[in-house]
């Protein structure tokens, strides 16, 4: 017997060096091997999604009740109030609410916008956790049959919760509602699972459908959604510079409502939850399309025409009837600058000599996925907020849409040809 066969004896011999081999078990499902390997139990990707939802409902839920501690003398229970934040909820994740005969489909963005990022933070937590706790190829198996098939349902088993809360209350949206919100949870674990594998970071079979496409393209997508950020807070500056200069009409329509201490500050909050929606008309405005506060209204470059529009204090910004400067125009240039950022940005992940053709494709990527992005957002933050006249406001999202792609694909090309040439004129050392 030589030295090696008798090595490999004792190896066998030595229960512990096959537990050292292979620490899992041969056979089981998903969920077994997952336990056994790492003490990852099968209600915690569940439980995940279920805190990101309850994150965002207590937003409204916690305001709720305080405002109704504060009223004296109500008549409204504590589960109208939870009913109202639960209603609120569904609509700030782009479901229809019905109270009585009046039909809301208008979504605070503002409302939207975080139960995404607290969605996002959730999902990527999950994933960290999962990951380091179950070596080896385990985690990329239970990560499609159990961690995000889990989340989502956790996260659909918190809406199903909050829309039976919603039938203690007037306002009411369909059970279709229930899965309207799970648009958040999947494009949460989207958005994480795509950042992992920006960062060559293990994401399970999605890698492997993303390895099909060509390198630069899910690369594009990261600088796309920062474009959406941009463009959005592109849109805010004129907000808050349109507040500011008609300051005295917003603030006076605020004290004709004549809401009181507690109206005042849920008439304020209201206010800073459609703020995005704002900004996106603001943006609508630049790009050409223009925006409607009422039906029948129209405020674009060429003019304002806004109508007879709500008590709401912040629409006392809006610009007075009439014809604008014909200089105007230039102001299109502003999204074109955009599309120019937006795709250097995009470029920034390559290599430096990388074709031009690479490049060009990867900044008009980022730019289309900035335009899907801020269409989505028009559909969703343009709607109905009452009836006859306010049936119809904010954007035409494709009309929008399309006038924005067209901008920002200008913008784009434009900074990746001049990039181009100016690398092709410099001297060669």
């Amino acid at each position: 017997m030589t030295l090696l066969d008798s090595l490999r004896d004792r190896v066998r011999a030595d229960p512990r060096a096959d537990l050292r081999a292979d620490p899992r078990p041969e056979t089981g499902s998903d969920a077994e091997v997952l336990a056994a390997a790492s003490g990852f139990d099968w209600w915690q990707a569940p439980a995940a999604g279920a805190l990101a939802a309850a994150g965002s409902w207590l937003v409204l839920a916690l305001p709720a009740l305080v405002v109704w501690v504060a009223t004296a003398h109500t008549t409204v229970g504590w589960g109208d109030a939870l009913g109202i934040a639960s209603a609120g909820w569904f609509l700030g994740h782009g479901a229809s609410v019905a109270v009585g005969e009046l039909s809301l489909s208008l979504a605070p963005l503002g409302l939207w916008l975080l139960a995404l990022l607290l969605t996002v933070r959730g999902a990527r937590r999950l994933l960290d956790r999962t990951e380091r706790t179950a070596p080896g190829t385990t985690w990329p198996r239970a990560l499609v049959r159990q961690v995000v098939p889990g989340f989502v349902l956790g996260y659909a088993g918190a809406g199903l919760l909050a829309w039976l809360l919603t039938l203690a209350g007037p306002a009411r949206p369909g059970f279709a509602a229930v899965l309207v919100v799970l648009g958040i949870p999947v494009l949460a674990l989207a958005w994480a699972l795509l950042r992992r594998y920006v960062a060559d970071e293990e994401c399970g079979v999605v890698g492997e459908w993303l390895d099909r496409l060509p390198r630069w393209l899910p690369r594009a997508v990261r600088p796309g959604v920062h474009g959406v950020a941009i463009l959005l807070g592109l849109g805010t500056v004129l907000v808050v510079i349109m507040v500011a200069a008609r300051w005295s009409t917003v603030s006076g329509l605020h004290a004709a409502v004549n809401a009181g201490l507690v109206g005042g500050v849920v008439l304020t909050a209201v206010q800073l939850l459609v703020l995005p929606n704002l900004a996106l008309f603001a943006l609508a405005w630049l790009a050409g399309p223009g925006f409607q506060i009422a039906d029948g209204s129209t405020i674009n470059l060429a003019g304002a025409h806004p109508g007879l529009m709500p008590m709401i204090p912040v629409l006392g910004a809006l610009p007075s009837d009439g014809a604008w400067s014909g200089w105007l125009i230039l102001l299109l240039f502003v999204p074109v600058i955009a599309g120019g950022l937006i795709g250097w940005l995009a470029c920034r992940s390559l290599a430096r000599l990388s074709s031009w053709r690479t490049k060009l494709a990867t900044a008009l990527a980022a730019v289309v996925t900035s335009a899907a992005g801020l269409t989505v957002l028009a559909a969703l933050g343009s709607g109905a907020v009452g009836v006859d006249r306010l049936s119809a406001v904010g954007t035409r999202p494709l009309v929008f849409g399309a006038a924005l792609l067209g901008l920002l694909v200008a913008g784009a090309a434009l900074s990746v040809l001049s990039a181009q040439l100016l690398l092709r004129a410099r001297p060669h050392r």
